[in-house]
């Protein structure tokens, strides 16, 4: 009993009294792994899935098609009606499927390719919904990122060149940079949706049809923003998914470069951030584990599985005629992939980056540490002492070199040490007081000082940031905007087709 007082004595007075209840009990748990995290083993993003299958936009198509022969009175509508009412509510369409729900009668079920070829637009209305929901997913990632930005307009950390210390810089600004990738890979995505988002139907197979048929209103009726003209084209070129990969991989080029940096800023060794718990890499061998780096390595991955796509779909179509041939199929059944290994990245990132956690005083301290300082106090020399340019960086270069030998930080130095380096360098002696050179090294004043436009300056940096809100505001407009029209033409598809059947 005096034991067991003695145990929740102790316990009640080490580091357990810190933990929260919830700690307590997940940590005394019998869970097999996260211990180390102090969260339970994370759940990954599952497999994100197209909305729907191919048959389904077959289906979509051929109700169009049958509304466009009937208002043209190329269908008799008692005849258009019983096809129409055997499509509705079906997800797989096409001339087989139909013929079964007609009870074998294969004149009826045939009116829904009077004119067209199966191939188009299928694939572009698959596309469409695909990059549709990566948009959404990627105008979530870019607000993550420019909410973090903000938040860390002020937090300092080395800027590396050649990965070593060249400027100091912030993670804001920092962030501004991974956020324009995003934008210009968000440009470049509305382009391939662009390109996408054409209808092609009544193509024929490369010579249009003899039937007198409304393309502009099929068109309308399925949401597409313009009709791709030349009939020989529809067929023969399948450059929209090759598009859309493009802008898929500068947008996970982006993602896995700063996984990668981010992925360093987590090694113990560097311990810059770290994530929540439920982010961390566990595991079953390892009971210390509980670091970022598999978190980010799945992105990494992702990203390589996009390039491989995009490999695979051009290098199917680089070789092939301009016609219909089936290796072209691979641009948007790649794309199709690309999409949704995209989509499942940024939402990851989405997650990440919200959920960072930096170690201010760390990275501040780091900076400090390091010389990335001195190419203001060149300038100063420059500027104030009348040293040439290559004499001013030989001194400061020697100045930092004599500093090292000696095992001083920056926030160490003296003014009689960069007389010093100046006098080896064989130049005249600056002069400088300490005062001046240890402000010139100071990464807290180099911001201060660096407040042109686009500059780490927290200041110049919020303004960019606002600028940037602007702008993703408008993307989510015109997100909104794509969604509506699909919206409008679905309802006027759905209307048309009550007028021709009666509702039934």
């Amino acid at each position: 009993m005096l034991m067991s007082l003695l145990m929740m004595c102790a316990f009640a007075n080490g580091a357990a009294a810190r933990l929260t209840p919830e700690e307590l009990k997940f940590l005394g748990s019998h869970d097999h792994r996260g211990h180390a995290a102090g969260e339970p083993a994370p759940v990954l993003l599952g497999k994100v899935a197209p909305k729907h299958p191919q048959s389904y936009y077959t289906a979509q198509t051929d109700r169009a098609w049958v509304v466009m022969l009937t208002k043209k009175g190329l269908v008799p509508r008692e005849k258009a009606a019983k096809v129409l009412a055997a499509l509705q509510g079906v997800k797989a369409g096409g001339e087989d499927a139909l013929k079964k729900r007609l009870k074998g009668d294969e004149d009826l079920a045939s009116i829904i390719n009077f004119g067209r070829t199966l191939q188009e637009p299928m694939s572009r209305m698959l596309l469409r919904d695909q990059q549709l929901d990566v948009f959404e997913q990627l105008i979530k990632a870019m607000r993550a990122t420019l909410d973090t930005a903000e938040r860390h307009a002020e937090t300092i950390m080395p800027g590396c060149t050649h990965m070593a210390h060249a400027q100091p810089t912030t993670y804001g600004a920092y962030l501004l940079a991974v956020y324009d990738g995003l934008a210009r890979g968000l440009e470049q995505l509305e382009l391939a949706y662009k390109h996408t988002n054409e209808n092609t139907a009544g193509c024929g197979a490369v010579s249009g049809t003899g039937w007198p048929v409304d393309r502009q209103m099929v068109t309308e009726l399925l949401g597409f923003d313009a009709l791709m003209e030349p009939t020989y084209e529809c067929e023969g070129a399948q450059d929209y998914g090759l598009t859309t990969m493009f802008a898929l991989c500068n947008i996970m080029t982006v993602l896995s470069r700063t996984a990668m940096d981010h992925g360093i800023w987590g090694m113990e060794d560097c311990g810059f951030i770290t994530l929540p718990g439920r982010l961390l890499g566990i595991s079953s061998l390892t009971p210390q584990k509980a670091h970022p780096g598999s978190t980010f390595e799945r992105i990494r991955i992702n990203a390589n599985k996009v390039i491989g796509y995009m490999t695979a779909g051009l290098v199917a179509c680089k070789g092939e005629p301009l016609t219909d041939v089936l290796p072209i199929y691979e641009a948007w059944k790649q794309a199709a992939n690309a999409l949704e290994e995209t989509e499942r990245a940024l939402d990851r990132w989405a997650d990440i980056i919200a959920s960072v956690q930096p170690n201010k005083e760390k990275m501040l301290q780091h900076t400090r540490d390091g010389f990335s300082g001195a190419p203001d106090l060149a300038i100063k020399l420059i500027r104030e002492k009348g040293y040439g340019g290559r004499r001013a960086h030989r001194i400061c270069a020697v100045f930092v070199y004599l500093a090292r030998k000696q095992g001083l930080k920056p926030y160490e130095t003296t003014g009689e040490l960069l007389d010093e380096a100046a006098k080896v360098a064989n130049e005249k002696p600056p002069g400088l007081t300490t005062v001046e050179v240890r402000e010139m090294l100071d990464p807290v004043k180099f911001l201060e000082r660096h407040n042109n436009v686009g500059d780490p300056n927290p200041k110049e940096t919020r303004r960019l940031i606002a600028v940037r809100r602007t702008a993703l505001a408008e993307a989510e407009k015109r997100q909104a905007d794509r969604r509506a029209k699909l919206q409008t033409a679905s309802e006027r598809l759905a209307s048309e087709i009550a007028a021709i059947t009666g509702g039934k």
